[in-house]
């Protein structure tokens, strides 16, 4: 079962000194620790029906819950709403075969017709951009339909986030500029 919930923001990079030392696994699990664990039957119609791959009518960059959960580890972010926003414009960014009608979709749903948890403002629209702008823009393709088994989680947590093209520098610059 994937963890998620709505439980910290900015987790890993408060109090933790030493995170250079740590690997991707050891990562996963402290977010997988401290947070709550939704039940994917839990998860809103809405939400399953644009962001589920199960789902016949899944917006490009949909992935299940667990990879979902994954990719926030990868960016370092924690699972507020504002995060949920970088997340998944990171993950429909990545996804080359997004078209702008979908963009502007999502954004329109996601705004008007989530359930109020879940809805997005103008800030976290803004949020999403700017994933979906980072997500565009990394080397490495499709991150919701990469296999987490064909690599070694006992890597280091930074070489992980080097495959994907992914830089601490570069991805602090996105947070602190959104207040993620």
């Amino acid at each position: 079962m994937a963890c998620s919930g709505d439980v910290f923001k900015n987790y890993f990079t408060v109090g933790e000194n030493n995170m250079t030392s740590w690997t991707f696994r050891e990562m996963y699990n402290k977010f997988c620790d401290s947070s709550t664990t939704v039940n994917p039957n839990d998860i809103p119609f809405i939400i399953w029906l644009l962001e589920n791959p199960k789902s016949l009518f899944h917006l490009h960059g949909a992935c299940d819950l667990h990879k979902h959960d994954l990719i926030h580890v990868l960016l370092d972010v924690g699972q507020s709403n504002d995060d949920e926003a970088f997340v998944i414009g990171f993950t429909m960014g990545n996804d080359k075969r997004i078209s702008p009608w979908e963009v502007k979709f999502f954004k329109y749903v996601s705004s008007k017709f989530y359930p109020l948890k879940n809805r997005f403002n103008d800030k976290q629209l803004k949020i999403f951009d700017k994933g979906f702008e980072y997500g565009r823009s990394r080397h490495y393709n499709n991150i919701a339909r990469f296999d987490w088994n064909s690599i070694d989680w006992d890597l280091p947590f930074y070489d992980i986030q080097y495959k994907f093209g992914i830089f601490d520098n570069e991805l602090d610059y996105y947070k602190t500029q959104l207040g993620v």
